[in-house]
């Protein structure tokens, strides 16, 4: 796992990374056949390929062989589950002979006001048919909050006592499942340990972790129509369903609102602020060059006009900001302003005069500044889903980079559902001079803010994907 870093100072260290782990893989299969440690089960998820989705490739066959690897060894966990779950399938019998409901498990470890929640699990735990389902849900993390607390008054049946693996297996094989969801497989450990057992004769996996599990134990991976490209399933260990629209029922956040300050931020108030909000591991070095463009654009764009007479007040000086956030890595966030020096200095572009590093803001503030900005910039290969969400809400226009996978389609499908192409560019060139000319035409920009306005409800409630998702389960 530690060929899959978070963050690369050249194309060719990705490269590199992925033959490497690819090689690494093999050798520690080979080794496991050899050796059959009887604990090899407890290995599993504690350090996973996370961050391999954030490389613009195909990842298929490199999860398949990982996922491959998880299934083996959390055979070697001894405890008789294959038994319990014929015994309870006995009693229980067909959903369709007895007239009974199914019986779905949702398990996960963000039942809580995180993104996954918010964007995904939260929509099914208050929607799916009561009349037709059973809902379960599996709180496999130990973080909680109020939206812990309303999640287990909406569901038949809350688990979160369990305190191991074991335990967890046992507690989920006992309920006897119809089908098991887990809205992301991929940044939680006990997660990826139950997914890679057969806990349900049905087991599906979703985007919260946007990217194939390789598992084959997962049978499904709901995603969205909006969200997949035509020949998405070849991207797919699992069989693609595609759920309408946005594939979600998804809520608008309606925080309080602040007003940042933007002196004490570092920020000026009179040029157009383009919010880069990704975390600096989505920022590849393959696309270190669009945001040293988009920057020498707007220099040479403040001179002909648009925001000229600003550009005069400032006699010749920058025009129009690129903010990006710092993630509290210090030593992640040194190598993201260095490596986006070095694609500036290229252009020949000052970086300190065009790019605004800013500490991490709270909702209320974001959202803040979010209104006070011009444009949100998404992140090139690794599409920002709540982020453009946000942003719909606030009414920022968000210009999307649509990409060849549904991680770099996220925000591009809110865009397109609102019908509005303008703001989804499908190459890097297009991106960069619809950028520029946003960002020095501020009454467009006022006008987009009133047309996302009248149509962002539609993103919004959306029962139709919840639907589409009981249909497929029965």
């Amino acid at each position: 796992m530690s060929q899959c870093q978070p963050f690369y100072d050249t194309e060719a260290d990705i490269e590199r990374s992925r033959h490497a782990f690819s090689e690494c893989l093999g050798d520690l299969q080979t080794w496991f056949h050899a050796v059959r440690h009887p604990e090899a089960y407890a290995a599993v998820g504690t350090t996973q390929p996370f961050f391999i989705a954030y490389q613009p490739f195909n990842n298929k066959e490199l999860l398949s062989h990982y996922g491959k690897v998880c299934n083996e060894w959390m055979a070697s966990m001894p405890l008789d589950t294959p038994a319990a779950q014929s015994k309870h399938s006995q009693i229980r019998g067909n959903p369709f002979a007895t007239g009974r409901k199914i019986r779905v498990g949702i398990a996960s470890a963000h039942i809580r006001n995180h993104s996954v929640w918010n964007a995904i699990t939260k929509g099914w735990v208050q929607h799916l048919d009561r009349t037709r389902f059973e809902v379960w849900l599996f709180q496999l993390g130990r973080t909680t909050d109020e939206e812990t607390a309303r999640a287990r008054s909406e569901v038949a049946q809350f688990e979160d006592r369990p305190k191991n693996l074991q335990a967890w297996v046992r507690t989920i094989s006992e309920a006897d499942l119809d089908a098991l969801i887990y809205p992301e497989i991929g940044m939680d450990a006990l997660t990826t340990q139950l997914a890679s057992l057969r806990l349900a004769p049905v087991q599906a996996a979703s985007w919260g972790h946007p990217e194939t599990t390789g598992l084959p134990s997962m049978d499904l991976f709901f995603s969205a129509d909006g969200l997949e490209p035509v020949d998405a399933q070849e991207n797919y260990s699992e069989r693609l369903v595609r759920l309408p629209n946005l594939g979600v029922c998804v809520e608008p956040l309606t925080p309080s609102i602040a007003s940042p300050d933007l002196r004490s931020l570092g920020l000026p108030n009179d040029e157009p602020l383009l919010l880069c909000p990704g975390t600096p591991f989505k920022y590849s070095p393959m696309h270190d060059q669009v945001w040293a463009r988009i920057a020498k654009g707007l220099r040479a764009g403040s001179r002909r006009g648009g925001w000229a007479r600003i550009a005069d007040r400032l006699r010749g000086g920058p025009n129009g900001r690129l903010v990006f956030f710092r993630s509290g890595n210090d030593s992640m966030d040194k190598l993201l302003a260095q490596r986006l020096r070095r694609a500036f200095d290229s252009e020949q572009v000052d970086f300190d005069a065009h790019v605004c590093l800013v500490p991490y803001l709270d909702r209320p503030r974001f959202f803040g500044l979010m209104q006070h900005a011009a444009l949100m910039l998404d992140t090139v290969g690794f599409s920002g889903f709540n982020n453009a969400l946000q942003a719909i809400e606030t009414g920022l226009p968000v210009l999307a980079r649509e990409g060849d996978f549904m991680r770099g389609r996220l925000a591009s499908c809110i865009m397109r559902r609102m019908d509005l192409p303008e703001l989804v560019a499908s190459t890097n060139e297009d991106f960069i001079q619809t950028a520029i000319r946003l960002a020095l035409d501020p009454s467009r920009c006022k006008e987009l803010r009133v047309e996302i306005a009248k149509r962002r409800h539609i993103l919004f409630n959306d029962i139709e994907p919840v639907r589409e998702l009981e249909r497929c389960l029965i």
